[in-house]
């Protein structure tokens, strides 16, 4: 477990090992989900990453509900 401090700005720090581990740089976009009282950060994921991501086993529902979410959360936003 890593504490990190919010700026007066709102910002936060993710600690190096993060980035490291899951291969962040500067410019790159994460998700924030709120879940049961508590707050995700998650990488955006570039569809053009996915590319032929279909075609591996059980993937399809894979996506397709990765896909629910992204429209539930922007029915969300648009909802304020």
């Amino acid at each position: 477990m890593e504490i990190v401090t919010l700026s007066s700005k709102g910002q936060i720090v993710i600690p190096s090992k993060f980035r490291k581990k899951f291969s962040l740089k500067e410019g790159d976009s994460l998700v924030i989900i709120e879940e049961k009282g508590s707050i995700r950060l998650q990488p955006l994921v570039n569809l053009s990453e996915l590319w032929g991501a279909d075609q591996l086993k059980n993937t399809g529902s894979m996506l397709k509900e990765m896909r629910k979410e992204w429209d539930n959360e922007l029915e969300g936003k648009t909802a304020l």
